[in-house]
């Protein structure tokens, strides 16, 4: 009778029925918890296929036979992707780990697409990781030093300061020196579980290729596959630090933590606790009389200079990434955190987007068309244009220094977007790996002008283009073998860098006196 009743089943009610009694044999047979059978592969699996389908399943029949463009189409998949981006939260906030980091990216890539269903939805994970407990945090730090955390530690917090997607982050004194560190611990079952949960995603994101074919979204899994191992692995992010501290010294306002190696491990980072608010803090600002558009010009330098000069990007500057600590009598330092993930920019591809965003700032169309095509996406030059600068195609023409972005074009910009989701992802696909790590970081760069309320001033943008000056003329010129050559990039150089401050002035004023 119960041979009969499984045989009965459908394929996927097998499937599961399997799994689920294998996971929960293997645990019990292991004298495993039931917060480890929860994190047993096959639980994790079923989940993420449980919460694919649902999401397919609902795209599928609530559009269908619905006429589009219609107001009832867009309405309904609008409803769609409210749901989807819910299901995809929770599934995030169950399975932990991977799962909040590739949904963290895809909630990013999406805003290229504009669906603020997602990017609002799967945004709290950005800030509002769920948190390890404190158990699993000793139990961590005990199994990497093989000492207990009172031996290495004389205070500890219960809580943690900043939880994220691989790790969280407490605050500790060191028994050794009396020094108050910042200590960060990979979760517990995050190392472990990596390589089948990413086997899982790229499973699942080839049934929504299948299902979707305008999506092309395994770029994004190869993305997190190449960076996972180094991110996992704390002592690469020590170096990272150690690195970003050398090349970014001349900045005296940046303030990189320093790493303390004796208590740091692959899963155990201890670096010295550096004081400070979130950027986007504007109460702190306030209180300490710190200039907001001062603050966003310093990042906006920070980051150009990363991108177009050092060639060596923080891959993950949201704000709490981001600490200002008042100095006292009107000065305040950046303090960088998460040094994890950094994109090295080859020259090349610094000169090829350099020289983009020049074309983009004269405006040079066939100097675009031509930059854009040899960045791998062709005919869509016009359509990568505007993913660049997140500007309408008609602004970009005309030349983005002569309006400000208003109401009228973000919706045009959303119109547009909706229709061309093909396009859109077939430049992703097209445009060269290091752009998305790239545009991510522009993005991250524009959500702090938008929460220190400056967005459109041109704090940070005026610093870009200084950067990308710099960057054209500095590797034209490495390039050539004409002193003469050399001479005349570098007056061209230095006269647009003047053009560029002239500019800025000018701005100032007509801001004071109109």
């Amino acid at each position: 009778m119960i041979i009969r009743s499984f045989l009965s089943l459908r394929p996927i009610s097998k499937l599961f029925l399997i799994g689920g009694t294998s996971g929960a044999g293997y645990a019990v047979y292991n004298g495993t918890t039931l917060e480890d059978i929860q994190h047993v592969g096959v639980f994790r699996f079923g989940r993420a296929t449980i919460a694919v389908a649902k999401i397919v399943l609902d795209y599928k029949i609530s559009l269908r036979n619905i006429p589009q463009p219609s107001e009832e189409y867009d309405s309904r998949i609008k409803e769609c992707h409210q749901r989807s981006a819910e299901n995809l939260l929770e599934l995030a906030r169950v399975n932990g780990g991977v799962f909040i980091k590739v949904f963290n990216i895809f909630g990013t890539a999406l805003k290229i697409f504009i669906i603020t269903e997602y990017t609002r939805t799967l945004g709290v994970l950005m800030s509002r990781a769920p948190q390890a407990t404190k158990d699993d945090v000793i139990y961590v730090i005990e199994s990497e030093f093989n000492k207990k955390v009172d031996d290495i530690f004389s205070e500890f917090s219960d809580k943690p300061v900043g939880a994220a997607s691989l790790a969280q982050v407490h605050v500790a004194r060191l028994k050794s020196t009396n020094e108050k560190v910042a200590v960060k611990v990979q979760h517990k079952r995050v190392y472990k579980n990596s390589r089948t949960d990413m086997n899982t995603m790229e499973l699942l994101v080839n049934i929504a290729d299948a299902v979707f074919p305008e999506f092309k979204l395994m770029w994004l899994v190869n993305e997190v596959k190449k960076n996972l191992p180094n991110e996992l692995d704390f002592l690469h992010e020590a170096k990272n630090a150690d690195e970003a501290a050398k090349r970014f010294k001349h900045l005296k306002f940046l303030k990189i933590p320093k790493i303390k190696y004796d208590y740091t491990t692959k899963r155990v980072l201890t670096m010295e606790f550096c004081e400070g608010a979130q950027v986007d803090d504007i109460d702190y600002l306030k209180k300490h009389n710190i200039d907001r558009h001062d603050v966003c010009a310093k990042i906006g330098r920070t980051i150009s200079e990363m991108i177009f000069l050092q060639g060596y990007l923080h891959s993950d500057p949201h704000p709490g990434n981001v600490l200002i600590n008042h100095l006292g009598k009107g000065k305040y330092e950046i303090v960088l955190l998460d040094h994890g993930l950094y994109l090295v920019i080859s020259d090349h591809i610094r000169k090829l987007y350099s020289d983009l965003w020049l074309a983009i700032l004269k405006p040079d169309l066939q100097k675009i068309r031509t930059v854009a095509c040899q960045m791998g996406v062709g005919e869509l030059y016009g359509l990568f244009a505007c993913i660049v600068t997140r500007r309408s195609w008609k602004s970009v023409t005309s030349g983005i220094e002569k309006s400000e972005m208003d109401s009228n074009e973000q919706n045009e910009l959303r119109t547009y977007a909706s229709s061309l989701i093909p396009q859109i992802s077939d430049v992703l696909a097209r445009m060269p790996r290091e752009m998305l790590l790239i545009l991510k970081t522009n993005d991250l760069m524009r959500n702090i002008e938008h929460k220190l309320n400056v967005f459109g001033t041109g704090d940070a943008h005026f610093e870009m283009c200084r950067c990308v000056v710099r960057s054209s003329h500095e590797l034209s010129i490495q390039r050539s073998d004409s002193s003469l050559e050399k001479l005349k990039l570098s007056l061209s150089m230095y006269w647009s860098l003047f053009k560029i401050c002239v500019f800025q002035y000018y701005l100032r004023l007509r801001t004071v006196y109109l």
